[in-house]
């Protein structure tokens, strides 16, 4: 071989392991962004040298659609547990002695007492003072639903906020990539930084991706709602239904899984036997139709027992509870004192407290053969139940979706004792091609000095 097709080769080397050392140069120093791929310096060898092409990323499109899925699942059930735990803690949460029921409880005890000692002015006193307890027990709870409702509407529309920056973000660098190819530019970092967009997003909404013939991405939800495909879809929300901007139509049904099914499915109408969905609108039903039994007037009812004993002088002759639309109040007579209750009311009343037989079929809860307050503990075991099952599914699903993340960034990610070690290599690598240039340069000055 001439010296001058060792000088090439030798040089050609030289140039590729430096461009290489570049490269994994960039990949030591990204070792700790998330969002980083791993890149790798591609060359062949040809009869005159090395020959340097592009610089590539590591990809691993099953991995990620894997963790796309289960980011998505993630973003969903923990949304749902979040506002289920908000939920369970206006019933009293896991304790025991849950709010509602033990309000029930305590009035029932109170008129127990009261029978005891009907003459007792002390005793008929705690009986008005534990009623206005439950009837504030059972409105404060409505509140507190309504308060959870309006925080999970506006986390709803935070969450769409974040969706229509996200696709505008994935279609601004869909743009630039395009572009950037076709002037021969790399577009590798644009890449990275439109993948970690598409990552986020699957938090929100669930998502699938197909890549374009020129450079760009397309999403789409799972089930087939296009989100970014040349332009991007901008979403709105009116307190009920998610629509793409400028539309009418309901796109709930469209969202699969993400923080935003978990909160739109939060909010869902009517009931459904999947925890974590409607359950705002059963527990609404459930406390609201709870509330509504002690106005009832049917027959066994503690309504029905007080209305129909006969009435002495100064007694309250008739609603004991009051409702207005769905706040349950004790009458104003007994609280100020200018009415008594009913003496000849005591007895009856007392036994239509804690008689069993009561049901209540409603918002996805059927219990029956329970008194006053086995009704309120079922709403509260109902909903208990359902928050250990969403709580176990979000848990489960973080877990699944940090191994899934953990998989990924093996595959595509920076490992520093590889980088550093294919660094050694390259670095040594490159002093020998620069070994070589210094052998040929001293061969061709010996040339010249003989030449003279």
């Amino acid at each position: 071989m001439s010296l001058n097709g060792t000088m090439n080769i030798a040089l050609t080397g030289l140039l590729a392991r430096q461009s290489a050392i570049q490269v994994v140069s960039g990949n030591v120093s990204n070792a700790t962004n998330p969002d980083y791929t791993r890149k790798s310096q591609q060359t062949s060898a040809t009869a005159t040298g090395v020959l340097t092409t592009a610089v590539t990323r590591a990809t691993d499109e099953a991995l990620a659609r894997d963790l796309l899925a289960y980011t998505s699942l993630a973003g969903q059930t923990a949304a749902q547990s979040t506002y289920m735990t908000k939920l369970s803690t206006l019933f009293g949460g896991t304790d025991s002695s849950a709010t509602l029921a033990s309000a029930v409880e305590d009035f029932a005890s109170a008129w127990t007492v009261f029978q005891a000692t009907p003459d007792s002015t002390a005793a008929e006193a705690d009986v008005i003072a534990k009623a206005s307890a439950l009837a504030e027990a059972i409105n404060r709870i409505q509140a507190g639903l309504d308060d959870v409702d309006r925080q999970v509407q506006d986390a709803t529309v935070a969450a769409v906020d974040e969706i229509n920056g996200l696709l505008r973000k994935i279609d601004d660098l869909n743009t630039q990539i395009t572009a950037g190819r076709d002037s021969a530019g790399s577009t590798l970092e644009l890449e990275d930084q439109r993948d970690a967009a598409v990552r986020q997003l699957s938090g929100l909404v669930d998502v699938k991706t197909i890549a374009r013939s020129d450079g760009g991405l397309a999403v789409f939800t799972t089930g087939g709602l296009t989100l970014v495909d040349q332009t991007a879809v901008q979403l709105a929300y009116d307190g009920a239904d998610v629509t793409r901007a400028g539309d009418t139509r309901s796109l709930n049904a469209s969202f699969r899984s993400g923080e935003l099914a978990g909160l739109l499915g939060l909010r869902q109408a009517g009931t459904s036997s999947e925890a974590g969905t409607a359950t705002i609108a059963e527990l609404r039903a459930q406390v609201s139709t709870f509330a509504a039994l002690f106005t009832d007037t049917g027959p066994g009812t503690f309504g029905a027992a007080y209305d129909g004993a006969a009435t002495g002088a100064g007694e309250l002759a008739s609603g004991f509870f009051t409702l207005t639309g769905s706040t349950l109040g004790v009458d104003p007579a007994l609280l100020d004192g200018s009415a008594r209750l009913k003496q000849a009311a005591i007895d009856d009343a007392g036994r239509a407290l804690v008689a069993g037989g009561r049901s209540l079929a409603v918002g996805g809860l059927a219990v029956a053969g329970k008194d006053y307050a086995g009704l309120a503990a079922a709403i509260t075991t109902g909903l208990t139940a359902d928050v250990a099952t969403v709580a176990a599914k979000a848990k489960l699903s973080e877990a699944t979706r940090g191994e899934a993340e953990t998989r990924f960034a093996s595959s595509v990610g920076i490992n520093m004792d590889a980088e550093l070690a294919n660094l050694q290599v390259l670095q040594n690598a490159y002093a020998a091609s620069a070994k070589v240039i210094q052998a040929v340069n001293k061969l061709y000055d010996d040339l010249f000095a003989i030449m003279g």
